[in-house]
């Protein structure tokens, strides 16, 4: 008798990242469902209502749970924290308390960010600094979920959207070079992402190994975004002219603060799941290849 497929629910399905993901070939060995929120097709609920995410979860009945929700505009969290609490804290809270009445393990795995650190990196995973209300609330969604055996995954990511009405920063900078308009890159921001496609090829590695803690997920020798922004645009032979290198302090289109070095160590993640992660110049590579694709047709 065949055995069935694990049953693994995407919890904020309808962002960039879980749009990828619901079409990934990597998660193919497991039966995918996917929470697009409240106004979405698909699987819909408000996790931030204790009631309404019990009455998903056990119509689901789960065997691995990925938790994409999350509030990331910066300038929201920091006008309005309430919001910030309700998504990024609120609907942790209801998902790990249903986990706990449940009478068969789950698997738990939360995507936080690498807007937990500042200062100079690149930064092991207890080298927290919160500078905003962002990074505080999505810190303390982490300290509820580390209340049960889970998974955090520390992360930043690029690469072409499949989220309708959602642009990631290579879609912003690819649309600027076509259009040719002048845009603003910051020199003194370093990061460190990865392609949403190597992400999603990274976490499945990590769910098969079964990995339980805190981790960093990103590429090795990041960049500043200037250098990220100078890189793809060579990459895609497209004119950077029209880009003014610039510093935070420099630019009015920042209301909120923003940590001026993300970049992360890699060495645990590599080191538990066993694998040698790539180089942020090859990622900007291997998505540039996705845009030339469509610029060629």
């Amino acid at each position: 008798m065949k055995k069935n497929r694990q049953r693994l629910l995407i919890l904020g399905a309808s962002g960039l990242l879980g749009s990828t993901f619901l079409k990934s070939e990597h998660f193919s060995e497991w039966e995918v469902l996917g929470h697009k929120g409240r106004l979405n097709d698909g699987v819909s609920t408000d996790l931030c209502s204790l009631e309404d995410a019990n009455a998903l979860l056990d119509s689901v009945s789960p065997d691995i749970i990925l938790n994409l929700v999350g509030l990331t505009n910066v300038e929201h969290c920091e006008e309005l924290p309430d919001d910030a609490y309700r998504v990024n804290v609120k609907t942790v809270e209801n998902v790990v308390r249903w986990i706990r009445e449940q009478d068969k393990s789950i698997y738990y795995i939360h995507i936080s960010t690498d807007q937990v650190y500042d200062g100079k990196g690149p930064h092991e995973e207890d080298s927290i600094s919160l500078k905003n209300y962002y990074g505080f609330s999505k810190y303390a969604g982490e300290l509820v979920a580390r209340s049960i055996n889970s998974l955090i995954l520390r992360s930043n990511f690029f690469g072409k959207s499949k989220c309708k009405g959602r642009v990631s920063f290579s879609d912003w900078l690819y649309d600027s070079l076509l259009g040719d308009r002048p845009i603003q890159v910051l020199k003194d921001v370093h990061f460190s992402p990865l392609s949403m496609d190597t992400l999603a090829k990274m976490l499945c590695l990590a769910i098969k190994k079964d990995i339980r803690g805190t981790y960093n997920l990103g590429s090795k020798q990041g960049l500043s975004k200037a250098d990220f922004a100078l890189c793809f645009a060579r990459e895609l032979e497209m004119n950077s002219e029209l880009m003014s290198i610039t510093t935070t302090d420099r630019v009015d289109f920042l209301k909120t603060y923003r940590p001026n070095d993300m970049r992360m160590s890699v060495d645990k993640f590599q080191s538990a799941v066993g694998v040698n992660l790539p180089l942020l110049v090859d990622e900007i590579k291997k998505v540039t290849l996705e845009y030339k694709n469509e610029y060629e047709n």
